[in-house]
């Protein structure tokens, strides 16, 4: 039984997860917790500490260029800023 496209959502463009997006969910998911904790607390500032070595280490990995290293790098922290700081519940 086939059934009809929805014709409200039809011609609709895809919401699929870029390239950087998927690498940055891939780096993600394989960190420990204490480094998603530690990484999370950087600030904005100490974040070219750790490109360096993250370029050293995924470059040779995946062969990317630098700016979408620095653009993986950013996602990574945007999302460890959300998800894993440490907050204070009163």
């Amino acid at each position: 039984m086939k059934t009809q496209p929805d014709p409200a959502t039809a011609g609709a463009p895809v919401n699929l997860p870029s390239e950087t997006d998927q690498v940055a969910q891939e780096i993600l998911a394989d960190m420990p917790l204490r480094e998603k904790s530690a990484v999370a607390h950087m600030d904005e500032t100490e974040i070219p500490y750790l490109q360096y070595a993250f370029d050293r280490c995924v470059s040779t990995q995946i062969g990317m260029n630098a700016e979408m290293s620095r653009d993986i790098m950013h996602r990574i922290w945007r999302e460890l800023r959300a998800t894993h700081r440490i907050r204070l519940i009163k």
